[in-house]
């Protein structure tokens, strides 16, 4: 059987094979200029400077809670702040015992704790700290206001607490029982504050920093696994002030203070970002950070009194 295709059906074809293949020019093209979006992008900062509820004097470290909620020690009025998400001031309080209070943690359930070396302590607050309501855990250690005590709490109620001067790290059940005592590999008790602080993966590791920059990824029970450290290109790190384990990346500080590295738990880089645009040129101390579950990125600018917003889209 023979087909006959007249000029006019020829020409139609024609015309439906130009406009498919405009239409695919220009839906590539249309891909080729979408721009692509950051990988860590600035949402905002918040915060002033003073000495009541609500503001900052002195603040040493943050947290964030399961609903974003951010925690602050100010060590410098002895309060401890809480905050919406943006900046909304939810809750100061203070304790009498509380002395000195240094580095912050929130579980799960919003409980918080606050570490107290002046005291050789761990004050643990209620959730929201309704009615200063605590418990002190007090450990097996030198009490001392030049100490620097970290706390990590794992998602499985294990409370890690890091002593640098003794390089010794406590850990607790959730009924405030002592488990074990261990000091990280290749520490000397005549060396002191070598290490910390300590932050706990969702991974189930610990991971502890180095005064040299490096960051060491253990057991819970403090057994080695590996070393992270930053690439041939990528200068020193320094944790010290604070870093974050968020999923499987750490977020830590350039020795610069100004630039942030991100790599995997692995020891992987996954990106080097410069704040300068926010935090200023110059060297600058090294800011803590924290990392919310709404996937935010929170940096605590302490010589400005102020905290910095970026979301991560990664």
């Amino acid at each position: 059987m023979r087909y006959r295709i007249s000029f006019s059906g020829i020409l139609a074809i024609m015309i439906c094979a130009f406009l498919i293949a405009g239409s695919w020019h220009t839906e590539t093209q249309a891909l080729q200029q979408r721009p692509l979006g950051l990988a860590l992008e600035y949402i905002g900062e918040w915060g002033s400077k003073g000495d009541g509820p609500g503001q900052l004097q002195d603040p040493a470290s943050i947290a964030a809670d399961t609903l974003g909620n951010v925690f602050i020690a100010d060590p410098g009025t002895g309060f401890i702040h809480k905050f919406a998400p943006r900046g909304k001031a939810l809750l100061s309080f203070q304790e009498v015992g509380l002395k000195h209070p240094q580095s912050i943690a929130v579980d799960n359930g919003g409980v918080i704790y606050v570490t107290d070396p002046a005291r050789g302590s761990v004050f643990i607050f209620f959730p929201g700290g309704e009615g200063n309501r605590y418990r002190e855990l007090r450990l097996r250690t030198h009490a001392s206001a030049s100490n620097f005590l970290s706390v990590a709490v794992a998602a499985d109620g294990l409370i890690h607490v890091f002593d640098a001067d003794a390089s010794k790290c406590f850990t607790f059940d959730a009924r405030l029982r002592l488990q074990q005592t261990w000091a990280p590999p290749g520490s000397d008790p005549r060396a002191k504050k070598i290490f910390g602080p300590i932050e706990s993966g969702k991974d189930g590791f610990l991971y502890l920093a180095k005064s040299s920059g490096d960051i060491l990824k253990l057991t819970r029970e403090g057994h080695f696994v590996t070393e992270i450290a930053p690439g041939e290109n990528e200068g020193k790190w320094n944790p010290t002030p604070g870093f974050a384990v968020s999923n499987n990346e750490i977020f830590v500080m350039d020795s610069n203070g100004r630039t942030l590295h991100v790599v995997t738990t692995d020891g992987n880089p996954r990106l080097d970002m410069d704040l300068a645009p926010q935090l200023g040129q110059g060297t600058r101390p090294a800011p803590p950070l924290a990392v919310s579950p709404q996937h935010e990125l929170l940096v605590l600018d302490a010589p400005e009194h102020r905290v910095l917003g970026y979301r991560i889209n990664f």
